[in-house]
């Protein structure tokens, strides 16, 4: 499992237009804090139209998912999900969002939608 105090430090070194963002942020600063910076940076590329940096973002937020604690799960689930939901349902460059989500996050946002409609 990773520690919820290297997932700036994996984001910084996987997502390169994180890299410094990421330095600010200490081992000891909330993962959610982290993620949400994360969010910020992706939907930052949606709206760019910068399809190959969106793919890398969700790549690595499924890794997170997939190896993270149970900190860094919720964080994916309830910031990065729940912030980019609204994009998903964009297309850009004649690619629909969606598109490129790994499963693992396809599912989340899915269970978002369900859940937010009740």
């Amino acid at each position: 499992m990773l520690p919820d105090s290297k997932v700036s430090q994996l984001i910084g070194n996987q997502i390169t237009g994180l890299s410094s963002a990421m330095q600010l942020y200490s081992g000891r600063d909330k993962v959610s804090k982290v993620i949400h910076s994360f969010a910020d940076y992706t939907r930052k590329m949606i709206q760019l139209g910068r399809l190959d940096e969106v793919r890398r973002c969700f790549t690595m937020a499924a890794v997170l998912y997939h190896n993270g604690s149970m900190v860094v799960k919720n964080a994916i689930e309830c910031v990065y999900v729940y912030t980019l939901s609204p994009l998903l349902h964009t297309r850009q460059q004649h690619v629909n969002m969606k598109e490129l989500l790994p499963v693992t996050l396809l599912r989340l946002h899915r269970h978002h939608l369900r859940t937010s409609a009740l």
